[in-house]
């Protein structure tokens, strides 16, 4: 993923409240592919790259060495994916969705709450592959997005049960 993009460059993910549709993602790929090139921080191009993965996960990225963002920058981001999904009534920014991988290696997205009763019944367990999108740079994403319950900022949920 982002292939084109330097191991030390910065990732964002914004993971959908629910699975996009096929005509979904091409209006998401369609806006991005017009937006990342003409994003700019103080006037500076960025050397940017997205993808959307698994119809669930929008993933920008951006080589900070070769530009580094701003605040603006990442305002702009942020507004420009908000205004995507209000115009195809999707929520990328809700933080209280949890997705993981199921006994069949299927994503499933489950309200946080709900992650907690399945951990509590033992339905979710600390080897269950689950996405850390709080990762932050390209390389995390190559080897820390997926991991398991036990690897990830979801082990604080054991704590509380």
């Amino acid at each position: 993923m982002l292939n084109k993009l330097a191991p030390h460059s910065r990732v964002w993910v914004f993971q959908a409240n629910r699975f996009l549709k096929d005509d979904e993602v091409k209006f998401v790929q369609d806006k991005m592919t017009e937006f990342i090139p003409t994003w700019a921080s103080h006037g500076n191009e960025l050397y940017g790259d997205f993808v959307l993965a698994d119809n669930l996960f929008l993933i920008v990225g951006v080589d900070e060495k070769k530009s580094p963002t701003s605040g603006c920058s990442i305002d702009s981001l942020n507004r420009i994916i908000k205004k995507i999904g209000d115009e195809i009534t999707i929520d990328f920014f809700d933080r209280l969705r949890v997705a993981y991988l199921d006994s069949d290696q299927k994503i499933q997205l489950t309200s946080l709450g709900d992650f907690k009763a399945l951990m509590k019944s033992d339905q979710v367990r600390q080897s269950t592959p689950v996405f850390n999108n709080l990762i932050e740079t390209k390389s995390d994403l190559d080897t820390k997005w997926k991991s398991t319950v036990k690897d990830s900022w979801h082990k604080n949920l054991i704590q509380i049960l």
